[in-house]
């Protein structure tokens, strides 16, 4: 059994953080993405990036023996950034995260969850609950689902 801990994502996981995502991003979405929005992304999701937007959102952290494998975020209702160490795909750290969102949401009286969900990741959403309500197309993050979920 693994031993995950999630905890809020704190300015010193930055650097780990934007590590974390860009190589999600080289190794897992650029199968279903151009290698423009790969690059934009990557050059997006730097450490003073993250701290900036961890201003406006909450954001957290999966540990797993001390190392981040996880992170997600959420800003107002919208689930931001869910990225999870692909050396751990497969191993309910995603499941873990989401849920940590789901809770923290529903204790602020958030009851209707929405997210842009990658072409990579919609099949990970709709099995944890969440329905595609359209699709949006975006020069620079390229095409994705909007998806919502009633908690």
């Amino acid at each position: 059994m693994i031993d995950i801990i999630i905890r809020e994502f704190d300015e010193r996981d930055a650097e780990t953080v934007s590590r974390l995502i860009r190589n999600n991003l080289t190794f897992v979405n650029s199968r279903d993405y151009e290698p423009a929005v790969i690059d934009y992304m990557c050059r997006l999701f730097t450490p003073d990036y993250l701290c900036e937007i961890s201003a406006t959102r909450t954001m957290f952290v999966a540990e797993e023996n001390g190392k981040v494998v996880g992170t997600v975020g959420l800003e107002g209702d919208e689930v931001c950034a869910l990225y999870v160490d692909p050396d751990v795909h497969g191993r309910r750290v995603g499941e873990r995260l989401l849920q940590c969102v789901e809770d923290f949401a529903l204790s602020r009286h958030v009851h209707l969850l929405h997210l842009s969900a990658s072409l990579t990741a919609v099949g990970f959403y709709e099995k944890m609950g969440y329905r595609s309500q359209e699709k949006e197309e975006s020069e620079l993050f390229g095409p994705a689902y909007i998806m919502t979920k009633l908690l």
